[in-house]
């Protein structure tokens, strides 16, 4: 008869116990969630009705969606970001942006491109955002426009020559597709070198944003802050992530951070017809 007791005991008992861990647990500050294409069959999309899906959850959650401009602001001073807040990014400029530029844009919420410059508005590269789906996306106030290197190349994080000469065609890109300079940019594949990172320094990137599954907050390095892959994220996994449960997090299955999308591989060739005034 006593061993009734036990089920109910032992559930109350773990209730306890997560209600004191959570009481203990740091704050997890704010969280970087990166997409790349939408509504396609590719290992790095997400249809745009899992899209809506976790940006109501978000909603719901009270996770307040910010823009990356009040992220880096708070974090360079030593401020903590508002707890749970999130910011959306997108990487590698695919046509496909339009359709959730669409949805963010609709629901009044800022996000943030990460272009590869070689890729962006090329004429012979049809699978990626033309001048004219860029010049679209600038006219909304809360879209905010980031660096993703000129090549994509994993040699980035290898050869010292071949990324110097990558970062000045990408600086150079960059100002005459959007017509400023950037101050944001984020490792293609994640990868980082230590020569790599001086050189972006250098060339006035000062804030770099890398692949991981970390919090972003007062502590956070400005030379590696970090973004969580959310393509793959179920809506039970992205609540755990938010609540800072690493242990779910490493159960998501998510797609590693060095996409292999058909596309952009033979979109080099296409990247060689970029105009001379940027080679």
């Amino acid at each position: 008869m006593p061993m009734r007791a036990k089920g109910p005991f032992c559930v109350v008992a773990l209730a306890t116990c997560l209600l004191i861990l959570a009481a203990v647990l740091p704050v997890r500050a704010a969280t970087i969630l990166v997409y790349h294409s939408f509504g396609v069959r590719t290992s790095m999309s997400i249809s745009l009705a899992a899209f809506e899906s976790q940006l109501d959850f978000l909603e719901k959650n009270g996770n307040k969606i910010i823009g990356i401009d009040e992220l880096v602001r708070d974090i360079a001073t030593g401020q903590n970001p508002p707890d749970g807040a999130v910011v959306i990014a997108i990487d590698d400029g695919w046509a496909t942006v339009m359709q959730a530029y669409a949805v963010l844009k609709r629901r009044n919420l800022p996000f943030t491109l990460f272009l590869p410059m070689a890729y962006t508005a090329n004429q012979y590269c049809k699978a990626t955002l033309s001048q004219a789906d860029i010049d679209t996306i600038k006219t909304y106030p809360k879209a905010t426009f980031a660096d993703h290197s000129f090549s994509h190349s994993p040699k980035l994080a290898k050869s010292e020559e071949f990324a110097r000469d990558d970062v000045r065609k990408s600086r150079e890109r960059f100002r005459q597709v959007l017509g400023y300079d950037t101050k944001y940019f984020a490792y293609p594949y994640g990868a980082v070198s230590e020569a790599y990172t001086r050189l972006l320094r250098e060339a006035g990137y000062e804030y770099l944003f890398v692949t991981g599954d970390s919090p972003v907050s007062a502590t956070t390095r400005i030379q590696a802050i970090p973004r969580i892959a959310a393509h793959r994220l179920s809506l039970p996994v992205l609540a755990s992530v938010l609540r800072g449960h690493a242990a779910m997090l490493a159960k998501a299955k998510q797609a590693p951070a060095a996409a292999t999308d058909k596309t952009l591989v033979s979109a080099t060739k296409a990247a060689e017809q970029i105009p001379r005034n940027v080679e």
